[in-house]
């Protein structure tokens, strides 16, 4: 029993000594070499993509960038305008995540667009009327995802370990201290499979808010004394040469 209990400490230090040495393997990378495989690191003033060094050739780990944008357009018919959106953004192999109307004076809409077709369908959404507004920015979740996969490796091998004490052990003090170890480290693979689930989907699909308004309407004309009073001094002078048409 005792040796059992031993070798599921044994196994616990080992994993938290594996995660301190990942953790700083993370940090001796240096921040300011460039990663990827033709990756985006930029948008120059006509809107196309401005790519860095590949991974290929730096021999580093690919950089994975999360791409959002928001673009705020006005238009001569909302409707019209929400329908082509979502058309664009279909064509693009994207889809409409969520959508907000406000009253009759806007929509506010947020799309997911894979990210090689993130440009495209940004520039295209902006001939949809006139931009008001737009930002693009990205954050670069390498390090994260890095460090989430390697703990999760270390986690998956420390689970098949004491599942392995765990059909070894007899004693129901055994047995009942390996299961809550057991369940402990299940808790945290299944949170960090969600996490990597998260950081790939934010890479794969970049986010796009689209607000969408109606163009204001050019305000009316109001006369004063003097336009009211030149106004009907045109319409009789009109009406001495034409009576009726």
């Amino acid at each position: 029993m005792r040796k059992l209990l031993w070798l599921a400490t044994l196994l616990i230090c080992l994993a938290a000594l594996a995660a301190g040495c990942v953790q700083k393997k993370r940090k001796a990378l240096d921040p300011s070499a460039p990663f990827g495989d033709q990756v985006i690191v930029g948008y120059n003033e006509s809107g196309s993509p401005i790519y860095g060094a590949s991974a290929s050739d730096l021999g580093g780990p690919q950089q994975m960038l999360a791409w959002k944008a928001r673009l705020s357009i006005e238009v001569a018919s909302l409707s019209n305008a929400v329908m082509q959106a979502a058309d664009i953004v279909k064509k693009h192999g994207g889809y409409v995540e969520s959508q907000s109307d406000d009253s009759f004076s806007g929509t506010s809409i947020r799309m997911r667009i894979p990210a090689k077709s993130f440009t495209g369908a940004l520039g295209t959404l902006e001939t949809l009327g006139t931009v008001t507004s737009r930002r693009v920015e990205n954050e670069d979740v390498t390090e994260q995802y890095v460090d989430t996969e390697a703990r999760l490796k270390n986690k998956l091998v420390l689970r098949d370990r004491l599942r392995g004490l765990l059909d070894q052990a007899t004693e129901v003090q055994d047995i009942l201290a390996i299961e809550t170890e057991l369940n402990r480290v299940q808790g945290d693979i299944d949170s960090m499979e969600a996490r990597i689930k998260v950081l790939q989907g934010r890479v794969d699909y970049a986010i796009l808010d689209l607000d969408i308004r109606l163009k204001p309407e050019s305000p009316k004309k109001i006369l004063g004394p003097l336009g009211y009073l030149f106004k009907g001094l045109f319409w009789t002078v009109e009406k001495l040469f034409v009576i009726r048409e």
